[in-house]
């Protein structure tokens, strides 16, 4: 063999895996790494237990899996110099599956990747019950709540934002280790696998990726990891937290194919299940091989009514399961901003806007999803269109109904619509609430099961780009003082006027400190009350990008077909500012507008 093919032989790295499939190529080097694969770009390993993914604080010289991964990059190139990144982490007790990058270039996309929710992270885990009492846990669901880390190093849940912690400005990983006192929103999705009877096998997706987000999801659900004992259980069938990252899909750095690699969980895991437990659950909860058929819905759904059992669950945080009741906390003010002190933005810009978008005809059968008070049913219901609203607030439902009494109103969670069989609708829609909904991906999936085929879905939210709630602001431009030729007004004074020399020219901006991290942000309703001394009405609102939105629609089966940027209708009070500040307001848009058609 020549001496050049030689090189060529040492750089050629293994065969990366074809796009859409599973890749389960391993070796094994003299330093004990398992790789699953390597290429120029990324390496792909196989972490086993007992082994931190990075260093812990305080010990940089302690063995941990980087400076593994670091010396094998060294090693395999035959330089000094030679860095790679970590892109995310697990706990020293946990195995499986963790990408590093090779270079600055993949590790910036890749953790683009990871921040945007391009990736996807599956994990197995032996979960048991906490105690005698707990309750029967369905075989789906979603644990969603506000998490954040104490000065031990304990993560903690809660259903609401916790008052007096600050809410994360931005999210710099997204990753299960980012650390910090900052409350995050977390979301996990479960499926029971495998039920023995002693302990459960779970399948768990993350959505959001924070530090001990399934471990502590978990104890939400009554149901702590086997062998977690900072969050709860008293069951330790392996000796270690029995957690497991089985699959890894992001697409690459280079050209973008989807990369997909799985590792199956130890053996000691379906010991620890054990054999499959006695069909002893309630005739009523679902499973997997039979679901649940719910009851035709009736006219109007009472606050009391409850919830599937998916959804109580998914609200599980500490000794009871709470449902979603949206805004009923504030439906009073709500129902005043809308009906009696009409907003401008509501009647001038999202109104006309959201039902030229529709295009309802008589005849039209037209879902309003978070409906409110009903408003946009009853315009709907002026066009001849046959209208049912849907909201979690049983206040401003009661309220819809009063007000339209033809109409048809549900007292339900957006995210929990398939199970109530709407449907089917020619046209749906979502105006000013899905952004304060968490997560989204279930209310677009429960709208698509309820449209008709070719069925149009409008939703509007404040544009993420420019009204990044909490990150962004207006600001001025001043010009320079007695610097050369005075810089003038932009406005043209009337003819026969000269123009005022005293007034340089200003330009008013739009400041954005984040845009493509989620992050949550409470809101103060009534400001100007609230500083009065009234108490304030305060709502939740997620801020999530552009590309999180139609990435929800697309994977429900809804096909954009539409975007529009609304600006601000309202006029400045006369002065020296007002043309700029009316200027700037109808260059930046306030509201985005998407229609997505069902495919």
């Amino acid at each position: 063999m020549a001496k050049d093919d030689t090189k060529r032989t040492k750089r050629r790295s293994p065969p990366a895996s074809a796009p859409g499939k599973p890749h389960t190529h391993r070796h094994k080097p003299s330093d004990g790494l398992l790789i699953v694969h390597e290429d120029d770009d990324l390496i792909v390993v196989d972490k086993p237990p007992g082994l931190a993914s990075v260093a812990p604080p305080g010990h940089p010289l302690s063995d941990n899996l980087f400076s593994r991964i670091k010396k094998h990059v060294r090693e395999r190139a035959h330089r000094r110099g030679t860095r790679a990144w970590v892109i995310h982490r697990l706990d020293r007790e946990a195995s499986g599956l963790l990408v590093f990058a090779k270079s600055e270039l993949a590790y910036a996309s890749l953790k683009n990747d990871f921040k945007a929710r391009r990736a996807e992270r599956r994990y197995s885990a032996v979960v048991a019950p906490a105690g005698a009492a707990v309750d029967p846990l369905p075989d789906t669901g979603i644990v969603r709540s506000f998490v954040h880390e104490d000065d031990r190093g304990v993560v903690h849940s809660s259903p609401t934002p916790p008052r007096g912690r600050d809410a994360s400005p931005a999210d710099p990983d997204d990753a299960d280790d980012a650390p910090g006192p900052l409350v995050q929103s977390a979301v996990t999705h479960y499926r029971v696998v495998t039920r023995g009877r002693a302990a459960f096998m779970m399948d768990l997706r993350l959505e959001t990726g924070r530090k001990h987000q399934i471990r502590v999801h978990m104890k939400d659900l009554k149901h702590p990891i086997a062998g977690d004992r900072v969050y709860g259980s008293g069951f330790d069938p392996i000796g270690r937290l029995a957690l497991h990252a089985r699959e890894l899909v992001f697409p690459h750095p280079a050209d973008g194919r989807e990369m997909r690699f799985t590792s199956p969980p130890p053996t000691a895991f379906l010991r620890a299940v054990g054999p499959p437990a006695p069909a002893t659950r309630p005739a009523d909860a679902p499973t997997s091989n039979s679901p649940t058929t719910p009851p035709p819905p009736p006219a109007r759904l009472a606050a009391s009514t409850p919830k599937p059992a998916s959804l109580a669950t998914a609200r599980a945080v500490g000794a009871k399961a709470e449902p979603d009741r949206g805004w009923d906390h504030v439906a009073g003010w709500y129902d005043s901003l809308v009906e009696e002190k009409s907003s401008d933005h509501h009647e001038r810009v999202i109104m006309p806007g959201v039902l030229r978008l529709l295009a309802l005809t008589p005849g039209t059968r037209f879902l309003d999803v978070a409906c409110g008070q009903g408003v946009l049913c009853r315009r709907a219901a002026a066009l001849g269109a046959s209208t049912t609203g849907v909201d979690a607030s049983p206040r401003l439902i009661d309220t819809a109904t009063a007000r339209d009494p033809a109409g048809t109103y549900l007292a339900a969670d957006a995210r929990d619509l398939e199970p109530l069989a709407l449907g089917p609708f020619d046209a749906a829609a979502c105006v000013m609430a899905l952004m304060n909904i968490d997560p989204i991906s279930p209310v677009t999936r429960g709208i698509a099961s309820a449209l008709a085929p070719g069925g149009r879905f409008v939703a509007v939210v404040l544009h993420p780009a420019f009204r990044a709630l909490g990150k962004s602001a207006w600001g001025w431009d001043e010009p320079p003082r007695d610097q050369g030729r005075p810089k003038f007004s932009r406005t043209t004074p009337p003819a026969g006027k000269p123009r005022p020399a005293d007034r340089p020219a200003a330009a008013q901006y739009r400041r954005i400190d984040a845009y493509l991290s989620p992050w949550h942000h409470e809101v103060v309703m009534n400001p100007g009350a609230a500083a009065s001394g009234a108490a304030p009405v305060v709502t939740v609102t997620h801020h999530r990008p552009i590309q999180a939105y139609i990435k929800a629609l697309s994977d429900a089966g809804l096909l954009v077909d539409a975007l529009e940027e609304w600006p601000s209708v309202r006029v400045s009070q006369p002065g020296p500012r007002a043309a700029e500040e009316n200027r700037a307001r109808r260059e930046i848009p306030m509201f985005l507008a998407l229609r997505a058609v069902k495919r």
